[in-house]
């Protein structure tokens, strides 16, 4: 699978985990400490937008404006749905995974912003699943991309806490265990 496809099939995930939220939902803690689904759904909707901004070639201090916005009205799935498009459509223009992009964790390629986006819609779709308490499964073959990017990039891989747990975990579960879930 290429990355731009484990994007859509990311995305897919997120989208199907999101279509099962309801408004007792919003409040309830997710896995991520200190976040709300509500929180959890605004950062990944908020980060699409930016990540169109990013790749537009926009300001640091423009794209980090939007870092403290809600961005969800009162249909959060037709905004996830519409900002994914976009971020979509924004990582297939020509050229755009091998441009420079000023992050403000650094300097990224186009491709290492998107291998952090399949992250996003992969690991937040799984920590929205156990939020609100429905079985979610990440995609092998977006785990098998993943897996692949922080192997060889550890910009991408020095972001997260991994646990300890047995060497002979695969896929998804290798994924999980070194993103720090279960």
């Amino acid at each position: 699978m290429d990355a731009v496809t484990a994007l859509d099939v990311a995305t897919a995930g997120f989208a199907d985990a999101l279509s099962r939220v309801v408004p007792d939902h919003w409040a309830a803690p997710t896995p991520n400490p200190g976040w709300s689904v509500h929180d959890l759904v605004n950062h990944v909707v908020g980060g699409n937008r930016r990540y169109v901004l990013l790749l537009a070639g926009a300001p640091t201090d423009v794209v980090e404006s939007l870092r403290d916005v809600d961005h969800l009205s009162q249909d959060w799935s037709r905004d996830f749905a519409l900002t994914s498009r976009e971020v979509a459509a924004a990582f297939r223009e020509p050229g755009v995974l091998e441009r420079t992009v000023h992050h403000r964790m650094g300097d990224r390629s186009g491709r290492q912003l998107l291998t952090m986006r399949i992250t996003e819609h992969a690991l937040h779709g799984w920590d929205l699943a156990k939020a609100i308490g429905i079985g979610y499964q990440i995609h092998d073959g977006v785990a098998a991309v993943l897996l692949d990017e922080m192997a060889s990039d550890p910009l991408i891989a020095g972001g997260f806490t991994p646990l300890a747990g047995p060497s002979e975990l695969v896929g998804s579960e290798k994924l999980l265990a070194l993103t720090g879930r279960r």
